[in-house]
């Protein structure tokens, strides 16, 4: 590399590690950093070698017109997500709808009615009721609603405040990786860099998913069993209530149609059906199955309050395709594939992949750079351009996102849970930081030893 080429380099890092910190220590938002990340990293690029920064459309050296960073990084950057963005506001509509209806309380009651006075079935019950719930829902008011009624009846059983937490911070975490919203975002990041397109990407994320699905909730059991003895009873007892509407055994079910509907396309049908096409299917479902007047109305409705809640995700995701489309600029790529394949060294062995990347799971904490949210999400790009293996990076991302899900201490279902139970938040991530290390040892290892994945 050439001196200029080292000055490049230490910038683009420079951005990248300052940028990272500020997300961390809340300097600046996460909104604003990841779009302004992308735009610095491909004009640092650019700079000296393209008129005007490179910011607008100009020759290459073989006389062809090439975009600039305005439409190449900005414009492709804003639409790029455009997939996910969709499942997200469709996702939003349905988690509203379930809420509204009262499905999501009905089956944690439900769950309470059948654990009875067993503390640790009560535990068990209440992880899988969370577990369906956040396969198809989420957002802070869903973890709310769930929470204040699972947390004081966990609480009362002699189940300890930071152990109730995790246990629903877990099940969130574990039904949240067969969100099909969450295929969406994962196969947008993963199909540029692949051959097949988004619906090959689609189907590889979807699989994934089992796995980690299984691997998540055995983890979760061995902590279950390890937090709550079962050698004493509970003195609650549940209480029959009655919902707002009349909720059917049918209507419980409403939360694992899109889910149902995904995996069972995999296998059964010559195509995936995508994460919108689902959760359209579980809106009808749901509306059909339960007692409401104005199905029409109810529908609407849900989508308008479904896109407000999710509309901080929507700007999010913007932010995320603008970086992923810098670092992926024409200038940017020969300064950091050298770096890169420095690295990929180091990491293509079986061995060093899976050590390396589960002792590496802790930097998903904080905003980090391995969260998928932040700059993580524009790892498979990167790693790519040094010729590693982009779905052994959506691996990573996967597994030590569950860590993220369910330990980070600055999630704001984190922060509520914590305040509930009235315990620190730094303590729930202390009590499950060695849940986070197991399923990513386990899923990585699972990656290269039974699904055989390619590391370059």
């Amino acid at each position: 590399m050439t001196n200029l080429e080292l000055i490049r380099l230490f910038l683009i890092a420079a951005i990248l590690v300052y940028f990272v910190y500020a997300m961390i220590t809340k300097r600046i938002s996460t909104l604003i950093a990841l779009p302004i990340m992308g735009v610095l990293t491909a004009m640092v690029a650019s700079v000296g070698t393209l008129p005007f920064l490179g910011l607008f459309a100009h020759e290459n050296a073989q006389g062809e017109t090439v975009q600039g960073i305005m439409n190449a990084v900005l414009g492709d950057g804003a639409r790029m997500m455009a997939s996910t963005i969709a499942a997200s506001i469709f996702g939003g509509a349905f988690a509203v709808l379930l809420r509204k209806v009262g499905i999501a309380e009905a089956i944690i009651k439900k769950a309470a009615e059948l654990a009875g006075d067993r503390v640790r079935v009560i535990a068990f019950i209440f992880y899988l009721a969370t577990v369906v719930i956040f396969s198809a829902i989420g957002g802070l008011g869903a973890v709310i609603l769930i929470g204040s009624v699972a947390l004081p009846i966990m609480m009362t059983a002699g189940i300890s405040g930071t152990v109730a937490g995790a246990i629903i911070l877990l099940g969130l975490t574990t039904g949240g990786v067969m969100n099909p919203a969450g295929f969406a975002f994962f196969a947008t990041i993963l199909e540029p860099v692949i051959a097949g397109g988004y619906d090959a990407a689609y189907e590889i994320v979807a699989r994934m998913a089992i796995t980690l699905f299984i691997i998540s909730a055995l983890v979760s059991v061995g902590y279950i069993l390890l937090n709550v003895k079962n050698s004493q009873r509970s003195a609650w007892h549940a209480r029959k209530t009655q919902s707002a509407y009349e909720l059917s055994n049918w209507a419980l079910i409403s939360p694992i149609v899109p889910v149902a509907l995904v995996l069972g396309s995999i296998y059964l049908l010559p195509q995936v059906i995508t994460a919108e096409l689902a959760i359209i299917v579980g809106i009808l479902y749901t509306v059909f199955v339960c007692k409401i007047k104005d199905k029409v109305n109810a529908i609407a409705q849900s989508f308008v309050q479904g896109t407000q809640e999710v509309a901080g995700a929507v700007v999010l995701l913007i932010g995320l395709g603008i970086l992923i489309r810098g670092v992926q600029f024409y200038t940017v790529t020969p300064i950091i594939t050298p770096a890169i394949e420095t690295l990929v060294a180091m990491l293509q062995s079986p061995m060093t992949y899976v050590i390396g990347f589960t002792l590496a799971t802790p930097l998903v904490l904080y905003r980090g750079p391995l969260n998928s949210w932040g700059i993580g999400g524009s790892l498979p790009a990167i790693f790519a351009t040094a010729g590693f293996s982009p779905i052994a990076v959506v691996w990573v991302l996967r597994s030590t996102g569950m860590m993220q899900g369910f330990g980070d201490p600055t999630n704001s279902q984190n922060i509520w849970i914590a305040d509930f139970v009235q315990v620190d938040p730094n303590d729930i991530t202390k009590s499950l930081f060695w849940v986070g290390l197991v399923i990513t040892f386990i899923a990585l290892t699972w990656a290269i030893v039974i699904d055989q994945i390619p590391l370059i």
